[in-house]
């Protein structure tokens, strides 16, 4: 495990005494400290108060950049949850800021700037919730928020393809920003053939071979409907086709291969559609989790989006996906997967300590490899070898839809404080070995983003990119961790300010600088 260059000496009331030993079934070399510092990462979710735009002072490097980093890191982060004293009811409901990392020569350009949504401006100016969200109720009762859909947060993922740089969100349009500037130039519908009521989803999936960026949405009135999209590299968009799937109602994910687009969709209904219609409860409170439910994948065309096959499973609730491959008439996916969708609703009050007791490499997703066989619809699975529970998959995204050997997850380990994503985990499929990227005490990462070194010939060859709270300064830093060996610490920046914990994001070899 890596020493990391800042980390805090354990000490406090309220420490958790681990049992002694490692716990069964779980590697001997994970860390087992007490818990100490109780609610140290919760800063990490306060509002951000500034917009930035400097070349980091050398001064504030520790390490050396890679003299062949070159590209920026685009990655989303929750702003604000909370407007004029006011909660947001989800992590989900807090306005979208993207950050803008850019390693060019050996130095370090951050910028970030707060989407200008409809929804953002207007309660900036209001200093109010005006707006419902996944979990956000408009303060007033059922007549405030009788027939009101949610606000845009464009606050999930950001993606740069045919030269326009898109913030997106489950349930509506791309919000467009100048990627230069990061000012935002206004929603974006792909010159019409998004139609209205067809939202863009967060994780969009490029395929490195053809160049196409596929994406999803669900939405239907009175019945959800899968909507399937395809845009060429130039960002015209050539597929936007729609099916009814059943009526799942909550889809965050999907993945692709050479010739599929794989989707796991849980039992999560919308049973109740008229209570948030009516404006009795927000959509969170209206979806239900039905575990006598199958969970079900369904497998696309990538070419046509014609339905291929699809097959029914024993519930679970999977919410992220790995990467998937084909290997003659069988597919295989990778799925984060847990027992219900209790996780959702943990993530209402982001300021709540968490309990004690909480237990992620016990109670974590676990990482599951689902095998298909595209002939008879028959699938078969086994938990990944090595993987501990974790979340936010990462791979060389050059191996997209093909056989990967090497997947990167953010996990939390007990390096002695609770309880934000700590550490990050690497594992390789071909021996099952796992390794393990310890951040320290009080420093939380968030997604994990793996960039290839230039010229490499091997899969891992590469750099580990996040940005990372850290309790002690009470700010941010963007780290670099060298991807083979997991142990290094290439490099860490300090930010002058602290950068809220958020979502998703993607690398890219453009710099605008």
């Amino acid at each position: 495990m890596a020493e990391a260059l800042a980390s805090t000496t354990p000490s406090g009331t309220h420490a958790r005494q681990p049992a002694a030993g490692n716990k069964e079934g779980l590697p001997d070399f994970l860390p087992q400290r007490p818990r100490v510092h109780r609610g140290c990462e919760l800063h990490g979710y306060s509002p951000l108060e500034r917009e930035d735009d400097y070349w980091v002072d050398d001064a504030a490097i520790r390490g050396e950049i890679p003299a062949d980093l070159h590209g920026t890191l685009f990655q989303t982060c929750v702003g604000r949850n909370e407007v004029g004293g006011q909660q947001f009811g989800h992590w989900f409901d807090g306005d979208g800021v993207i950050n803008a990392v850019t390693f060019t020569a050996g130095k370090v350009h951050f910028r970030n700037r707060y989407v200008r949504t409809e929804k953002y401006v207007r309660e900036s100016e209001a200093q109010r919730i005006l707006y419902r969200g996944v979990g956000t109720q408009i303060p007033g009762g059922m007549l405030r928020n009788m027939f009101r859909t949610p606000g845009n947060a464009a606050n999930t993922s950001v993606v740069l393809h045919g030269g326009k740089l898109l913030a997106l969100w489950e349930g509506g349009k791309p919000y467009e920003l100048d990627p230069a500037t990061l000012e935002t130039v206004g929603e974006y519908n792909f010159e019409g053939a998004l139609k209205m009521g067809q939202p863009f989803s967060a994780h969009a999936r490029l395929d490195p071979r053809s160049g196409n960026l596929y994406n999803f949405g669900v939405f239907g009135v009175p019945k959800p409907k899968l909507h399937f999209y395809a845009i060429d590299p130039t960002g015209r968009m050539v597929l936007n086709r729609s099916h009814y799937v059943g009526e799942y109602s909550m889809l965050h994910d999907f993945a692709i291969t050479e010739r599929y687009a794989v989707f796991v969709l849980c039992p999560a209904f919308m049973r109740r559609p008229f209570r948030f219609l009516f404006g009795l409860s927000s959509i969170m409170e209206s979806i239900d989790f039905d575990a006598s439910e199958k969970t079900k994948i369904v497998v696309l065309d990538l070419q046509s989006g014609d339905i291929v096959t699809s097959c029914e499973l024993d519930s679970f609730f999977g919410f992220h996906l790995g990467n998937a491959r084909e290997a003659g008439d069988t597919l295989s996916v990778d799925v984060l997967c847990v027992s219900d969708m209790e996780v959702m609703g943990a993530l209402a009050d982001v300021y709540q300590e968490s309990s004690d007791d909480a237990d992620f490499l016990a109670d974590g997703a676990q990482f599951i490899r689902f095998h298909l066989d595209l002939v008879n619809g028959g699938v078969r699975s086994e938990p990944v070898a090595g993987a501990i529970s974790g979340e936010f998959p990462a791979w060389n995204l050059s191996r997209t839809g093909t056989d990967n050997r090497f997947t990167w997850l953010a996990t939390i380990v007990e390096n002695g404080t609770p309880y934000g994503f700590n550490a990050c985990q690497k594992i390789d499929h071909a021996s099952g070995e796992l390794r393990l990227h310890d951040y320290g005490e009080g420093r939380f990462t968030s997604e994990i983003n793996f960039i290839p070194r230039v010229g490499a010939t091997e899969e891992d060859d590469g750099y580990l990119v996040s940005i990372v709270y850290n309790r002690e300064r009470r700010k941010s830093e963007i780290v670099l961790v060298d991807a083979r060996d997991m142990q290094h610490e290439l490099a860490v920046i300090a930010l002058p300010t602290h950068i809220p914990f958020g979502f998703h994001g993607n690398f890219y070899t453009q710099t605008y600088r």
